[in-house]
């Protein structure tokens, strides 16, 4: 069969995500997998002034120029830009990452009686901090959710509330890294050899995710201790400014979104991976599974996280790092003091997050949307 029949005969997909594709691994590494599939992708998002590797993603990638960065009226501009689009082009499954592009995608879905997939990367109605937007975010999933037939999240938590509350069946895909990430870094980043790096990445070092204390801790460590921000967030500015206000800018480095591997040359050299989710803040923090966890353990350094169910799950079945109740930074201090003093145990987790990252793939995870994908309804 001529490879142009082909090309045509293949089934079209439609991924839509308002977060930045260029940072976003969950949906390239789907999108990867649509297309090992066979599926004609196509990415749909937001424009950004970050360019990273785009011509070597093996999709088609459509981003919209938005005048807005953030708040309602970009939500706004966003939706109808997308709308529009998905209402003009050909396709054969509608994929929506979290419902902050779901309407569009669900209107489009029953006005061309077309596929719909819903992938929620996380428990969205729990994120959102203004009681009144969250009232209109829980209504259209209120509204929406029970009409779905395809469905996929992060992790089991957020599966159970899901099921109990709408009584849809989930399908668990974990945002995993690919095996061969960190023999694939190119190592042009040297950290300080004589320094303890202490690392929060990814890109949403938001409230509630103990940035602050972290920073606070930072004054009750020696000085051979470094904390690196690698990312961005919504309190990106006021923790710099926290910084500045304590005179720890020799202590606390910050450094803006970069490609993933060159992220990972940092992580790699890191002493300890912390994931502070405040998980008194809402279910959204208690029942997280942030990128981040995986990303450590995939550059072989141990966690020390709050005690978010699905993050302690895996630090005590695995045994790569400590859980810690207490965010006082002057005990967070205390913890990692008492980590550096125990070599054999921390060694110990850091052999062990090789073990770890042999489960916690992406070639075992995409397993599981493979299997999904082919009972789309």
């Amino acid at each position: 069969m001529p490879i142009k029949l082909l090309f045509i005969l293949r089934k079209k997909i439609i991924v839509s995500v308002i977060s930045d594709i260029v940072t976003d691994q969950r949906v390239q590494k789907e999108c990867n997998t649509l297309v090992e599939m066979g599926y004609d992708v196509c990415l749909a998002g937001r424009n950004s002034s970050r360019e990273f590797l785009l011509d070597k993603l093996p999709f088609r990638i459509i981003r919209f120029r938005n005048p807005f960065k953030r708040g309602v009226l970009m939500y706004f501009v966003f939706n109808v830009q997308l709308f529009f689009f998905l209402l003009f082009r050909n396709t054969d499954v509608l994929w929506a990452n979290d419902l902050d592009t779901m309407l569009p995608n669900f209107l489009v879905s029953r006005l061309k009686n077309k596929k719909l997939v819903y992938d929620s990367h996380e428990y969205f109605t729990a994120s959102v901090n203004k009681k009144s937007s969250r009232k209109i975010w829980a209504r259209m999933e209120k509204y929406i959710f029970p009409k779905l037939k395809n469905v996929i999240t992060v992790n089991n938590s957020i599966k159970n509330i899901y099921e109990k509350k709408y009584k849809v069946p989930v399908t668990v895909v974990r945002n995993v890294p690919y095996n061969y990430v960190i023999s694939e870094a190119s190592q042009k980043v040297i950290l300080p050899p004589d320094k303890k790096i202490l690392l929060i990445q990814g890109m949403g070092i938001n409230e509630n995710r103990g940035a602050e204390e972290a920073i606070l801790t930072m004054q009750y460590l020696p000085d051979d201790y470094i904390l690196y921000f690698i990312g961005s967030g919504t309190i990106w500015g006021r923790l710099k400014q926290l910084v500045l206000e304590l005179k720890l800018s020799e202590k606390v480095i910050f450094i803006e979104p970069l490609p993933y591997l060159e992220m990972m040359e940092y992580t790699r050299q890191s002493f300890l991976g912390l994931i502070f989710e405040k998980i008194d803040a809402s279910e959204e923090h208690l029942f997280a599974l942030p990128n981040k966890f995986f990303d450590y353990v995939h550059a072989g350094i141990p966690v020390l996280s709050s005690e978010a169910v699905e993050i302690k799950l895996l630090i005590d079945q695995y045994h790569v790092g400590d859980t810690i109740g207490n965010f006082d930074p002057s005990e967070i201090a205390k913890k990692i003091l008492e980590i550096s003093k125990n070599k054999n145990v921390y060694d110990l987790w850091k052999q062990n997050t090789a073990e770890a990252s042999e489960d916690l793939n992406w070639e075992n995870e995409e397993k599981s949307l493979i299997n999904f994908m082919q009972n789309v309804s």
